[in-house]
């Protein structure tokens, strides 16, 4: 039998062997967690770069209330998706994220822009509600009752924000009130300024000045020795061609026609965006056109038998004594120099030298009125010196003043010497 051997076996430390297999994988663990925490940090600094969470803390509280909501909305789509993105870092989480910022800037940017304007609109209608249209006027004061009641009930769906406008519920990508389409009434006030060459503008207004002209015209005032009598349809007549020619050389009348038929056919008046293009489509469509003249002078033959004087029996005719616009009109003509002149398209201007106009004094320096004149459209233009005899640059704060306090001293009978230049400017041969 063979000796047993007494050699020792040194068997593994087992106990050794898992506490290093521990330290290892903890240390490997730990590297890992480092190594995801570095990611994280970086999504999380790709998510910050877009900079949604401090533009919404700094800018959300300018918006509208309704549109405030729907920002915290966006921002809060923003947000998950930006979690989702630091978490995953799929870039199926990274579109979803960069789609929200970019319906978060829509939001915020036209939100803002809106805000800002309506509350510019408001302002300069509320200092001055007289200068814009009668029907803008309207639209405004109901859209300014309807701000603080614009509910867009926001509300998030797999992602997508929804938002219910005029009673549907929509995208809000597809908003009318968060695009850069402005609808009056809505998202802008729809304020339409008046232009001052169409004073007359109002149907009623334009037949009253009709017949103020004409009543005692030939032909329109008939005496038959004993009694005077008025014949409306030779008025009208003679309204029609005044009319007429009043669109033909007062192009701003022209233009307010077209707007007037082009609001009165849309039900809505024309942001300022939308009138050149309105204008240029009524010029390049003769039937449009023609509507648009035709409707207005049947609006005004209307109410033309409301100012058409009574017939008078027994009575002689009587001439009105001269009016005081008359008056001083006729003063003007007297004591100022009309100048010929020519545009360059040969159509004949008046300049009305050393004009009878007071010096203006402001702040305590006068300001004489040299020369008044009428552009192509019928704005008057003028030449204005110092005390000095410089001539005012137009677009100083001098001259702006003076010609201001100028038009308030030739109101009365403005419209008049307006009518006596643009008669010239209807004919194309130049002056002798």
């Amino acid at each position: 039998m063979a000796a047993l051997s007494r050699a020792v076996i040194q068997l593994p430390d087992f106990a050794e062997m898992a506490y290093k297999k521990s330290l290892a994988d903890e240390e490997r663990r730990l590297r890992d967690e480092e190594k995801q925490e570095r990611k994280t940090a970086q999504r999380q600094r790709e998510v910050d770069t877009f900079g949604v969470k401090q533009s919404y803390y700094e800018k959300s509280f300018a918006l509208e209330p309704g549109a405030k909501a729907v920002a915290g909305e966006a921002y809060k789509a923003f947000e998950q998706a930006g979690i989702e993105y630091e978490k995953t870092g799929s870039e199926e989480a990274k579109l979803k994220m960069q789609k929200a910022a970019g319906v978060y800037n829509q939001v915020v940017g036209t939100g803002l822009a809106i805000s800002n304007g309506i509350m510019e609109e408001a302002e300069t209608f509320r200092k001055n509600p007289s200068a814009f249209t009668s029907e803008s006027q309207k639209v405004a004061n109901q859209a300014i009752a309807d701000r603080k009641n614009i509910n867009f009930q926001p509300v998030l769906e797999n992602g997508v924000l929804f938002v219910t406008e005029k009673g549907k519920k929509i995208p809000v990508t597809e908003s009318v009130y968060f695009s850069t389409n402005l609808q009056p009434g809505y998202n802008t006030l729809g304020l339409v300024p008046v232009d001052p060459a169409t004073k007359y503008l109002d149907p009623r207004d334009y037949a009253s000045l009709q017949v103020n002209n004409f009543k005692g015209t030939d032909g329109v005032m008939v005496d038959d020795g004993s009694n005077i009598r008025y014949n409306q349809s030779a008025l009208i007549t003679k309204a029609r061609s005044s009319y007429e020619s009043d669109l033909k050389n007062n192009p701003s009348l022209m233009e307010a026609v077209i707007l007037r038929h082009s609001t009165a056919s849309s039900g809505n008046p024309p942001t300022p965006q939308q009138r050149a293009n309105i204008i240029a489509e009524y010029n390049s469509n003769p039937e449009l056109l023609k509507a648009a003249k035709d409707n207005y002078f049947k609006e005004v033959t209307s109410f033309i038998p409301q100012f058409m004087p009574a017939m008078q029996r027994g009575v002689a005719p009587q001439r009105s004594e001269p009016s005081k616009r008359d008056e001083e009109l006729s003063f003007f003509l007297e004591n100022s120099k009309p100048t010929p002149g020519v545009f360059s398209d040969g159509r004949r201007a008046i300049r009305f030298m050393s004009p009878p106009i007071k010096d203006i004094e402001i702040d305590n320096f006068n300001y004489t009125i040299k020369e008044v004149s009428f552009d192509k459209k019928g704005t008057p233009s003028m030449v204005i010196t110092d005390s000095e005899g410089n001539v005012l640059k137009n677009d100083s704060k001098e001259f702006k003043s003076a010609y201001k306090e100028a038009l308030i001293d030739m109101k009365p009978y403005l419209s008049k010497l307006r009518a006596i230049s643009m008669n010239e400017l209807s004919r194309k041969q130049p002056l002798p």
